[in-house]
């Protein structure tokens, strides 16, 4: 996988379930999001022999019928909710891959029943008529969320899904995520914060350089000595209550 003149992707050997909740582990620049952008189809990779790319067990798509399969919630989106939209348009946007309701979109009624419950099921009905510039990053997060699920997905992916949230606003956004994967959704979780990792993620993916440095459980990978390794600094590892930090 390249990008601009770069390999962002080189050589990655990796396979997850569907339903698995797995963190996928690494510093800036070892290829996390571009990752993600390949399970989206926003990029592709390289023809080469061997090369191979199956998603839900399948290696073509249409691009609309596989994000009905995939909830995203991304950085990128999030700079793209920008727009004077209220929350329940960008929740029903979900339908249409676009950000807001534009004048070609036809919202059906069972179509709005399902934002209603995306939006109760994040606990987030109240901001329905707010507009997006009026939100908390917290509130607007939490929408993104709503969006997601619009379809029901099999798997959320979520690329460091706490970023700019205040200490309150990412407690809050883990909880919904162990809520999320208590109810059966599968979690694909991007990041390089150990936090974020909640205890229902068993599994940890590390990545450097665009290649897999480890894949295992999640207690084997997030020690000392391994992020230690993987970041280039010298970094302690704490245990509690399922959560993990390092400093």
């Amino acid at each position: 996988m390249q990008r601009n003149e770069r390999m962002a992707l080189n050589g990655l050997n990796l396979t997850i379930n569907a339903g698995e909740h797995v963190a996928i582990l690494g510093p800036n620049g070892s290829g996390k999001s571009t990752l993600i952008k390949l399970v989206t189809r926003e990029c592709y990779p390289l023809t080469r022999p061997g090369t191979r790319l199956r998603i839900l067990g399948r290696q073509n798509w249409n691009i609309f019928e596989l994000r009905s399969h995939l909830g995203i919630v991304s950085n990128d989106l999030m700079a793209r909710s920008t727009r004077d939209i209220t929350g329940r348009e960008l929740v029903l946007s979900g339908f249409f891959g676009s950000i807001g309701i534009w004048p070609n979109h036809q919202v059906m009624p069972e179509m709005e029943e399902a934002a209603e419950a995306a939006m109760a099921r994040l606990d987030a009905s109240r901001l329905a008529n707010r507009w997006l510039d009026e939100l908390s990053s917290g509130e607007a997060r939490r929408l993104l969320i709503a969006r997601a699920l619009i379809h029901n997905p099999e798997t959320l992916l979520l690329d460091e899904p706490t970023t700019s949230l205040d200490l309150a606003a990412q407690r809050e956004m883990r909880e919904h995520l162990r809520a999320l994967a208590a109810s059966g959704v599968g979690l694909l979780l991007v990041t390089h914060h150990l936090e974020e990792i909640v205890p229902e993620i068993e599994r940890v993916v590390l990545l450097r350089n665009g290649r897999v440095d480890g894949d295992g459980a999640k207690a084997e990978m997030l020690t000392s000595e391994r992020l230690s390794s993987l970041f280039g600094v010298a970094v302690e590892v704490t245990e509690g209550f399922g959560f993990y930090r390092a400093r």
